[in-house]
């Protein structure tokens, strides 16, 4: 009786270690994967801000996006450069209204490809070259990767 006992104890423990360390690996799983996401948001967000098709050509430091080329840019052009699966809004802090070849100059935000539902979001304020006057605005870049 006292070895029954016994091996039930043991298979318990071995049970019990086992669901520990496969809640421990899924824990991992997650957690890996979490920080893949970021780190794509996170060179997504850079390689948006360095791009040549949005900043002005002779700024030498930093980036400068230019009002004239985030107007002309479209949702699909960006999409053939960066794939899918992501989110853009620039919104400057002086102006408001949204940007189309219409509303140009007098507006100051930009979209590109709807929100579409959960993502992992950044923001850094950026620097909005205005072409027609030669100013220069401050702006929120907010840039979603969608994790699925």
């Amino acid at each position: 009786m006292e070895y029954v006992l016994l091996g039930f104890f043991i298979v318990l423990i071995i049970v019990l270690v086992t669901l520990f360390l496969t809640g421990w690996q899924i824990t991992s799983v997650q957690s890996e994967q979490r920080r893949v996401v970021y780190d794509r948001a996170e060179f997504f967000l850079r390689a948006l801000v360095n791009s040549p098709y949005l900043n002005k050509k002779t700024f030498k430091e930093g980036s400068m996006l230019e009002d004239s080329k985030l107007t002309s840019v479209t949702c699909e052009d960006l999409q053939k450069l960066y794939g899918r699966g992501w989110f853009a809004e620039i919104n400057s802090l002086n102006l408001e209204g949204e940007c189309t070849e219409e509303s140009y100059p007098s507006c100051g935000s930009w979209s590109y490809c709807k929100k579409e539902g959960e993502a992992i979001v950044f923001e850094i304020p950026v620097n909005i070259y205005r072409k027609t006057t030669g100013e220069i605005d401050i702006g929120i870049l907010k840039v979603g990767l969608y994790s699925g």
